[in-house]
């Protein structure tokens, strides 16, 4: 919502990148909450951060070698 599993993710890409042969891509899931939810929580800043970030389809899912869920509190 603020961005911290974000950047949590970014760094993480940035770690694969390093390894010879890694491949990474970012995504994310569906926001759930109303845009006006968003905004009086003072997320639509970092929501817009992350907006070039492709959604996740399931198919996406089973084509990957690996997958890492991150999970806001």
């Amino acid at each position: 919502m603020y961005g911290h599993i974000y950047k949590m993710a970014q760094a993480i890409a940035e770690g694969v990148r390093l390894v010879e042969g890694a491949e990474v891509e970012l995504r994310r899931v569906p926001e759930t909450l109303p845009e006006g939810v968003l905004e009086k929580m003072g997320a639509t800043a970092a929501q817009k951060g992350q907006a070039q970030v492709p959604v996740c389809t399931v198919d996406e899912l089973a084509g990957a070698d690996a997958v890492i869920f991150g999970t806001p509190t």
